[in-house]
């Protein structure tokens, strides 16, 4: 359960590979995260094992695809604004579950 007025800070992974969806979707989230979550960006055109591991872990066979605290999975461009609020992230853990091969 949330406390009252403490945010939580998350971990955004978001996987691309440069095309203007990707950048459409990275630009976004930069916009709407909040000065505590992080975001970090693979680029899928530099792949590393480190990437495919990931990218494998977290069954990603398409991009823009975007991974928040290593549970929620969203692909694509969502049909809702990024801005960051715990509302967001329930909405997302329980409509974009990450769902583990």
């Amino acid at each position: 359960m949330l406390n009252a007025g403490v945010k939580q800070n998350h971990a955004i992974e978001i996987f691309s590979a440069g095309c203007p969806l990707c950048r459409h979707i990275t630009d976004e989230v930069e916009i709407g995260k909040c000065e505590g979550c992080s975001q970090t960006v693979y680029d899928i055109n530099n792949m590393t094992d480190g990437v495919k591991r990931k990218m494998r872990d977290y069954g990603i066979t398409s991009v823009p695809a975007t991974i928040i605290d290593g549970n929620i999975k969203v692909v694509g461009i969502p049909d809702f604004p990024w801005i960051c609020s715990d509302e967001l992230y329930q909405k997302l853990k329980k409509e974009y579950p990450l769902r583990k091969s």
